[in-house]
């Protein structure tokens, strides 16, 4: 029966080919989506590492309710907590955002991610957050730094004069050096950096910071300096460890990328929804031009499971061709969709491509488990033909009690879909699946309805179809002959 079944893919391989792109498609959204979303989550995880990797506690102190704004960790805070044992380093931030106008004069970034913050030499005179690529730290109050994104948007160098404003008058730093960051990279916005009683001064109040961040050093135990560091900072103070940082970014990341995931498997699931309706009809058609062969089968000694496992085996072939192929474009649709996030300022880290054996597994399953649940019913319909009655070439039409039933089960799939839609509309229920659901259900209900519909719409398309001669009347008598099917009403 397997020779069988490739002789047969080979011998209607055009035809089938047509029904394999179905498949291919919907395969390769589906592995695009699983790509990208563990590319973009792997970057996440690299970045969070990269990062965070000589943080091994940090504290934000509680909001302020007297003054009605977030609190603040003094100076004289900073020193008592460079004095715990094992610490190798404290360093202070200071946040807030300041707006940058590029070198001709309209302004950089988007309005939530115009960043400003200090830049907190340590002991070698470099500040481990941000690197310097090229120049030199700040040193008073009218130098700046920025990142690399932003000296990229605005066109700047070292050496240029930086206009910007914080709060207030617009303000022009010397641009004294360069620094990698994170922070906005890929996001279209921007980042500055000031000196320490500069960025202070600017963007909170002299000697204070926004929070606080230590690295340990080695042998000593980050839940321990946790607790130490708790004990000298004000009450209340949020405290996590590295490790917490850490996990907690990654999980905050994680479920970005599952609910982007989710909405791209939509558009997969409706490609591979239609596609099983294309490998239905297409195995159909085929089971139907071949009924003689396949009663010459059952003639010779096969019966009806091997009659059916043949179309599958089919069905399985072309599942696994359309698979492979799914597979490589779906890697090209995961390039694009980096492409495109990118170019509209997602802010999503770049990072190498993660293909991950799940996903290819995934790409071969899901393209034989379609092929071959499509395939099913013809190849059900292939095996219950007796073997006379498909030599002679007698088909018994499908009973119109069958299609009466279709046709109930799709209206009341379409008043189900369209009540269902109707109430998320009005009652203003969340979430994917509470509007997803009446939806789906509306699109399979036109589905189930539409060779009821068939007849109606080619009488009304009648005109037309007239202006193409013999194929055209042809066409338009096609539906009257099929059993079950609603003649075209003849128009005047």
């Amino acid at each position: 029966m397997f020779r069988t079944a490739l002789r047969n893919v080979l011998a209607h391989k055009a035809r089938l080919l047509m029904t394999m792109l179905a498949v291919l498609l919907g395969v390769a959204f589906v592995v695009g989506t699983l790509v990208f979303t563990d590319t973009v989550g792997n970057a996440y995880k690299e970045r969070y590492l990269t990062t965070l990797r000589n943080v091994s506690v940090q504290a934000t102190p509680p909001f302020d309710e007297k003054a009605g704004e977030p609190g603040t960790v003094g100076e004289d805070t900073l020193r008592r907590l460079q004095r715990l044992p094992g610490v190798a380093s404290v360093t202070g931030s200071v946040e807030g955002f300041a707006a940058v106008a590029a070198k001709d004069g309209h302004p950089l970034g988007e309005d939530d991610v115009t960043m400003a913050g200090n830049y907190f030499p340590q002991a070698d005179g470099k500040d481990n957050r941000h690197p310097l690529t090229a120049g030199r730290a700040p040193a008073g109050p009218d130098e700046v730094l920025m990142d690399t994104s932003t000296a990229d948007q605005g066109g700047y160098q070292v050496g240029d004069t930086v206009r910007l404003a914080v709060d207030g008058p617009v303000l022009h730093k010397k641009l004294v050096g360069i620094v990698r960051t994170d922070d906005t990279s890929g996001s279209g916005g921007t980042s500055v950096f000031f000196d320490d009683a500069t960025a202070q001064k600017l963007l909170l109040k002299p000697g204070q910071y926004d929070g606080v961040s230590l690295e340990a050093e080695r042998g000593t135990s980050e839940e321990r300096l946790a607790a130490e560091a708790r004990d000298l900072l004000p009450d209340d103070s949020e405290v996590s460890t590295g490790a917490q940082l850490r996990a907690q970014q990654q999980a905050e990341a994680a479920e970005g990328a599952e609910g982007l995931s989710q909405v791209l498997l939509v558009f997969a699931a409706i490609a591979l929804f239609v596609g099983i309706f294309v490998i239905g009809n297409t195995f159909t058609m085929l089971v139907t031009q071949r009924s003689q062969e396949m009663a010459l089968m059952r003639a010779v000694g096969a019966d009806r499971r091997q009659v059916t496992r043949s179309v599958l085996i089919e069905a399985a072939l072309l599942g696994l061709c359309a698979g492979a192929a799914g597979f490589l474009l779906g890697i090209g649709v995961a390039m694009g969709l980096r492409q495109l996030f990118a170019s509209t300022g997602s802010g999503f880290p770049d990072g190498p491509l993660v293909i991950a054996p799940g996903t290819v597994l995934v790409s071969f399953l899901v393209g034989v488990v379609v092929t071959m649940l499509a395939a099913y019913l013809p190849a059900r319909r292939a095996a219950a033909v007796p073997p006379v009655a498909a030599m002679s070439a007698l088909h018994t039409p499908p009973p119109i009690r069958s299609l009466r039933r279709r046709n109930a089960i799709g209206v009341a799939l379409i008043v189900i879909g369209v009540l269902g839609v109707l109430y998320t509309a009005s009652s203003g229920e969340q979430g994917r699946t509470t509007v997803l659901f009446p939806a789906v259900l509306l699109l399979i209900g036109i589905i189930v309805v539409t060779p009821a519909l068939s007849g109606p719409a080619i009488a009304l398309a009648g005109p037309l179809l007239r202006r193409f001669g013999v194929p055209g009347t042809l066409a338009r008598a096609t539906p009257g002959a099929i059993p079950g099917a609603p003649p075209p009403r003849p128009r005047p």
